[in-house]
């Protein structure tokens, strides 16, 4: 199949599809005038990036191990485990760090919420609370 029908297939524009063919996400092969063609593997390929960029993985994370995955599939790994384990723990490490920092970002806005809430509550109808950032 031409990019055309890989980007419909997939809901990926044919822009990105190129970018993973030239940074060998992709195992296009090439017409005699020079146009890609892909495989039905590599719809399943595409997907499998897709779903690794949609959880937080780079495209240079991906490509690093892509050869863990054959088929576009992670039911089909072709390296051991332990690989695709240090694969997702890395990643996961990443996230985990990012959640508490969001998480101390929402204690930080609860915690201001609480004390402008008190000066409202604290303050007399005719002296409004000043509120200071």
């Amino acid at each position: 199949m031409q990019i055309g029908q890989l980007a419909h297939r997939t809901q990926v524009s044919a822009r990105a599809l190129r970018h993973y063919d030239r940074l060998g996400l992709l195992a296009s092969s090439r017409t005699e005038n020079g146009y890609r063609v892909f495989t039905e593997a590599d719809v399943d390929q595409v997907r499998l990036i897709r779903l690794f960029l949609s959880v937080g993985f780079r495209l240079d994370e991906i490509r690093h191990s892509a050869p863990c995955f054959q088929n576009g599939s992670v039911d089909d790994l072709t390296v051991p485990t332990a690989d695709v384990l240090a694969f997702y723990q890395r990643k996961l490490t990443e996230v985990d760090a990012h959640l508490s920092a969001v998480q101390r970002m929402r204690d930080t806005l609860h915690a201001q919420m609480r004390r402008l809430q008190e000066q409202m509550d604290n303050a007399s109808p005719d002296h409004p609370p000043s509120v200071h950032p």
